[in-house]
C-alpha cells in the first residue's frame, strides 16, 4: 500500500533540512482518547481489571499469593501511566490517490510525500534487528541503555474501535487504536516508547517469597470468609475501592493487615521508581515530540504540490529545495481540479440571434 504524508512547507524544508522525521508526542495529536485503554467509563476499566479476582479469590490463598497476584494484575495501570509521558506518534495515510480532506487538514499551502512502508521502516533505521539509529538517538537525547533504559520503535495500522471496547494496557497496543468515527483517515502509525528495562521495572511474581505460598488443601474443611476493602491510588487525585475476599481456613484477621500493607509497600515503592525514572528521562526529552534520523532518499519516492497553486514556480521551488538536500524524488503538481474547466459554448439561431451557453 502507498503511504502519503501531507504537511506544510517549512515542515518538508525542517525534514530535509534536518534529516530527521518529527514524532510528536501523542498528546499533541488533538484527539482526547489517544492512549486510553478504550473509550469506556472509568469503573467499566476497574471491572476488566478486577475480573480475574472472582476466580482468584474463590480459591484458598496465602495473603502473599494474593498480594502477589494483585499486583501483577494492577502494575501495569500503573507501568501504562509511566508510558504514557514517553510514547511518540507519526501519522501516515494509506491510499493511492490522493484525499481532498487530508489537503484541506495537513496541506493546503504545503506538499505531499509519497512513501511506501518498507521504504518508511528502512529510512528509520528499522529491521530484524531492532532500531538501528539507536545510538544516534541515546546521544541526542541522553538515553543510555547501559542504565537500564530501552528505545522501542515501530510500525503498524490503525484499528478503528467503537466506544465500550477495552484494550489491554500493553506494550503499545494502545497507541494503534482510535475511535471509529477517524476509520477514513485509514491510518498507519510509527510509535517510539521509551521503556524501562527488565533490571527496573518492578516484576511483581518475583519479588516475594515464595515458600508458603501454595494452597491449602481445604477438603472436607470449612471455609471461613475474611473480607476487607482496599484502595488503590492510579494517579494523583484519583483513586477507587476494590473490595475482596480472601477464603483460607488459616488466615487471620493479622494476616489480612500484613497483606495490605505489602501490597501497599510494593505500590509505593513501584510508582516512587516510576516518578524517579521519569525525572531521568525527561531531563533530555522535549515536551512537544522527538526527532528521528531518516534517509529522505529512501522515504521520498515523489513530491507533490499541493492543489491550491497552480502556479509552476511552485513545483520548481520545491524541486530546488530537493536539489540542495539531494532528494532524487520528482516533483509533480496536484492533479485534483479545485477551480472546475468551464466549456462555452454558442449557438446560432435562425433569427440570427446567438445565445451564449456555459456548460
Amino acid at each position: 500500500m502507498q503511504l502519503t504524508r501531507y504537511m506544510s512547507i517549512g515542515r518538508y524544508y525542517d525534514l530535509l533540512s534536518t534529516g530527521t522525521l518529527f514524532l510528536p508526542h501523542y498528546n499533541n495529536l488533538g484527539d482526547p482518547y489517544e492512549g486510553s485503554l478504550g473509550h469506556i467509563p472509568r469503573d467499566e476499566l476497574i471491572k476488566k481489571q478486577t475480573e480475574r479476582f472472582g476466580r482468584i479469590t474463590a480459591m484458598p490463598l496465602q495473603p502473599q499469593t494474593f498480594a502477589r497476584e494483585f499486583l501483577e494484575t494492577f502494575e501495569p495501570l500503573l507501568y501504562h501511566n509511566f508510558l504514557r509521558h514517553f510514547t511518540f506518534v507519526s501519522c501516515w495515510h494509506q491510499s493511492y490517490i490522493e484525499s481532498m480532506p487530508m489537503w484541506k487538514m495537513y496541506g493546503k499551502e504545503g506538499v505531499m510525500i509519497k512513501s511506501d512502508l518498507p521504504s518508511l521502516e528502512s529510512s528509520l533505521g528499522i529491521d530484524v534487528g531492532g532500531y538501528q539509529h539507536s545510538d544516534v538517538f541515546q546521544e541526542k537525547y541522553g538515553i543510555d541503555p547501559s542504565n537500564g533504559y530501552e528505545i522501542f520503535i515501530e510500525t503498524g495500522n490503525v484499528k478503528y474501535i467503537s466506544r465500550g471496547n477495552y484494550i489491554e494496557p500493553v506494550s503499545s497496543d494502545r497507541y494503534f487504536h482510535k475511535q471509529l468515527e477517524y476509520a477514513d483517515e485509514r491510518e498507519l502509525r510509527v510509535i517510539l516508547q521509551l521503556h524501562l528495562g527488565p533490571e527496573l521495572r518492578f516484576n511483581f511474581p518475583h519479588m516475594f517469597d515464595n515458600t508458603n505460598s501454595s494452597s491449602q488443601n481445604i477438603t472436607n474443611v470449612e471455609n471461613i470468609i475474611v473480607q476487607s476493602n482496599f484502595q488503590i491510588h492510579l494517579e494523583p487525585e484519583q483513586s477507587f475501592d476494590f473490595p475482596y475476599i480472601l477464603n483460607n481456613i488459616n488466615s487471620s484477621p493479622q494476616d489480612i493487615t500484613d497483606m495490605e500493607s505489602l501490597i501497599l509497600r510494593f505500590w509505593e515503592n513501584a510508582r516512587l521508581s516510576y516518578e524517579r525514572h521519569a525525572s531521568i528521562l525527561n531531563e533530555g526529552l522535549s515536551k512537544s515530540g522527538v526527532r528521528c534520523p531518516v534517509d529522505t532518499n529512501s522515504l521520498i519516492k515523489e513530491v507533490v504540490v499541493n492543489p491550491f497553486n497552480d502556479e509552476d514556480s511552485e513545483v520548481l521551488k520545491i524541486a530546488l529545495i530537493n536539489q540542495r538536500f539531494g532528494v532524487e524524488a520528482e516533483v509533480k503538481k496536484s492533479i485534483i481540479e479545485v477551480e472546475p474547466a468551464i466549456t462555452k459554448l454558442s449557438v446560432r439561431l435562425a433569427t440570427g440571434e446567438t445565445i451564449e451557453l456555459e456548460l
